[in-house]
């Protein structure tokens, strides 16, 4: 086994036994990765009981079988999320590991978001675990993960946004779907603007102040020419840094000129990004995080919202 070789976690929640394809399996011991299970042999029931036995819940494919794995998730995460055998925690690596490969292709490849439809689908499923959870703690400990810079983020705020909208606004669940949507996608423009960037430290310190004020008219035209995505989508990615008494970008919109979905994002945005580590800054706590919005909030958000989203995420 060559050093060479980079490898991928894979929940085992997503290896379905007799079904899963036929990739090698490795277990992690120590920062060394060990063959379990040749690509000739099937994983079968026998196998999936002895890892959990030995509480194993993480497996890892070669990243070259990654894009077959991600494609075998996804079709399958409705069967893997009803299953009775793995508990939440497992199912929540499952969706958290779909969702973030899918934000991976995205963010490599643009123009894969004219698969307006896969996008779709991840949301229905992060929809229906916010909506059925009596708690999403594993979900977000889960978000805390190693996914790259950019990808946790617009998960995060994805979920963030959608866990405030299914409480704040539970006769609107219709529209929860494509609240999620708009998480994943608003920063989409940043992944054109910077679409050469890799480092976590050059994403956060190259852009300037310009660049970074075009990025949602970018990923705005972008996704209106490339998908089906409808106006709350449009509207969140294009308006998400606009501000309640005024100031924000591209628009200048205030008030109620500024849709309620977009100021949702937009403050999901703002306190993702504050409890995230940066180079240029360590991440600050949830109650940080809530005082800084607080003290700004006379400028960037309605009171009664800010409120509301404070109380729907503690």
């Amino acid at each position: 086994m060559g050093t060479h070789e980079i490898y991928e976690p894979v929940s085992l929640a997503c290896v379905l036994p007799n079904l899963f394809p036929r990739v090698a399996l490795y277990t992690e011991t120590h920062g060394k990765y060990v063959l379990y299970k040749e690509a000739s042999l099937p994983f079968t029931e026998a196998d999936r009981d002895r890892l959990l036995d030995s509480n194993t819940l993480t497996l890892f494919i070669r990243t070259g079988d990654a894009e077959e794995v991600a494609r075998f998730t996804e079709e399958n995460l409705s069967h893997i999320l009803e299953r009775s055998d793995m508990d939440r925690s497992a199912k929540c690596a499952a969706l958290t590991q779909a969702t973030t490969t899918y934000l991976k292709s995205i963010f490599a490849d643009p123009e894969k978001a004219q698969d307006a439809e896969r996008c779709r689908n991840l949301s229905g499923h992060l929809a229906r675990y916010i909506s059925e959870s009596q708690s999403i703690a594993d979900l977000i400990k889960t978000l805390e993960g190693g996914s790259a810079f950019a990808i946790r983020h617009s998960l995060q705020v994805a979920v963030m946004s959608m866990l405030v909208w299914s409480k704040l606004f539970p006769e609107k669940g219709d529209e929860l779907v494509d609240v999620g949507i708009a998480g994943m996608l608003h920063d989409i423009g940043m992944s054109l603007i910077l679409k050469d960037i890799t480092k976590e430290q050059d994403y956060w310190t190259s852009p300037t102040l310009e660049e970074i004020k075009r990025h949602p008219l970018e990923g705005y035209v972008f996704l209106r020419k490339n998908g089906r995505y409808g106006d709350l989508v449009l509207d969140a990615v294009r308006h998400h840094h606009e501000r309640y008494f005024g100031g924000g970008y591209p628009g200048g919109l205030q008030g109620d000129e500024i849709k309620i979905s977009t100021q949702v994002i937009g403050l999901a945005d703002m306190y993702c990004t504050l409890v995230t580590d940066r180079p240029t800054r360590k991440a600050s706590t949830p109650e940080e995080a809530f005082k800084i919005i607080g003290d700004e909030t006379h400028r960037c958000f309605s009171t009664i919202l800010f409120y509301a989203f404070q109380a729907a995420i503690r």
